[in-house]
């Protein structure tokens, strides 16, 4: 049984899997709402902080 072998996914397979977390992602929200909504900026300095990382690595074109 080999469990770390290289694979290669279809787009709409990959399309399939991110569906899936985005649904696991929001159960989990929905579950532990009453502790995640205490730790709202954080959750802002997380988004403020990728954006600014990735948003000029995309208009630079590196």
């Amino acid at each position: 049984m080999k469990l770390l072998q290289s694979r290669t996914f279809a787009w709409w397979e990959m399309g399939i899997v991110k569906v899936c977390l985005l649904s696991l992602g929001i159960l989990l929200g929905l579950y532990f709402y009453p502790y995640l909504v205490g730790l709202i900026p954080l959750w802002w300095v997380l988004f403020v902080a990728t954006t600014l990382y990735f948003v000029p690595r995309i208009f630079s074109g590196n």
